[in-house]
């Protein structure tokens, strides 16, 4: 009996034992749950923190130091072009790029100094930032977002482009029209399909930048035959730093759609022809996009599509 006892005293303590060990490994799990919770909160708190922190402002990227000369400055090098000082207590926020370089976002409205290469005698703009030195996010796919064109002209599209001017030749036939009327053709301002069949993806100047998107654009709206934008033009702020002078800023490329157009939209619709498109969300990227839209083909002509900014598209 004594025997029977013992025993069952062992099966208690061994039930008493188990039932411990299952609710200490019940804690543990108990435990793990709360701290991935608490982890979590402490992500989501650090990310809203953060997207409060850039509210409101405007991102440089470049290589950072201390501003030498100016006591609670920082140097912001963003090219050999272009250097920036800001005052420290105008950093809302700042991470690494790379290994090197460094991106911030200033207070907008925040007075700054700007040290930048010129050309004597070529119109100087007030402050604006150099948006091309500083990439822009990745495109965000959408279903039914226009497909990126080839650079090669379709045959369908051979009768919006002029042909060139005839070279006389000796023997060639006459124009068999009255000959005391002087005949002027007409002045045809090159359409934007012939811009899209030019596009390269690259400037004739050889040289690129973090955004290329004016830079590219602008360079088949030139080799186009749009060589207002070759020359001192009121809407460009910036150019490449080859010989070629490109423009390179998307608002400057803005500016100029928003002179030249004779209809605009803010919407796609399908089949009314080629626009030259602006795509801008502040909140994501201040510089904005240029992009040429062939509405017909579904198809576009530039280094992305942001489907999910604002649209202004413009046509003349």
């Amino acid at each position: 009996m004594a025997h029977a006892s013992a025993e069952a005293h062992a099966e208690s303590g061994a039930e008493s034992m188990a039932i411990v060990a299952g609710t200490r490994e019940h804690q543990e799990e108990i435990d793990m749950a709360q701290n991935m919770m608490k982890g979590q909160q402490n992500d989501l708190s650090s990310l809203m923190e953060r997207a409060s922190k850039r509210r409101a402002t405007v991102a440089f990227e470049g290589y950072v130091s201390d501003d030498g000369n100016i006591p609670g400055n920082i140097l912001v090098v963003e090219s050999d072009e272009c250097v920036y000082s800001f005052a420290k207590s105008d950093i809302m926020d700042r991470e690494k790029v790379g290994e090197e370089r460094v991106r911030v976002w200033v207070r907008a409205g925040a007075k700054a100094f700007r040290l930048s290469r010129i050309l004597a005698g070529e119109s100087q703009a007030p402050f604006t930032v150099a948006m091309e030195n500083i990439a822009p996010p990745e495109p965000v796919e959408l279903p039914g977002m226009p497909r990126r064109a080839g650079g090669a002209p379709r045959v369908e599209e051979m009768e919006h482009i002029a042909p060139p001017r005839p070279v006389e030749a000796a023997g060639a036939p006459r124009y068999g029209a009255d000959s005391s009327v002087a005949v002027v053709p007409p002045a045809l301002m090159p359409l934007l399909s012939s811009v899209g069949s030019l596009y390269t993806e690259r400037c004739v100047g050889g040289d690129s930048y973090a955004n290329n998107c004016a830079h590219f654009l602008s360079d088949a709206f030139i080799r186009a035959g749009y060589t207002e934008l070759a020359v001192a033009n009121p809407h460009i702020n910036a150019r490449c730093g080859t010989t070629a002078r490109r423009p390179v800023r998307a608002r400057d490329m803005w500016s100029w759609f928003q002179s030249k157009a004779v209809r605009t939209s803010n919407r796609l619709d399908p089949y009314t022809g080629w626009w030259a498109v602006f795509q801008l969300d502040e909140s994501v990227y201040w510089g904005g996009h240029v992009v040429l839209f062939d509405s017909d083909s579904w198809s576009y002509y530039g280094t992305g599509w942001h489907g999910t900014w604002h649209q202004y598209l413009y046509q003349w």
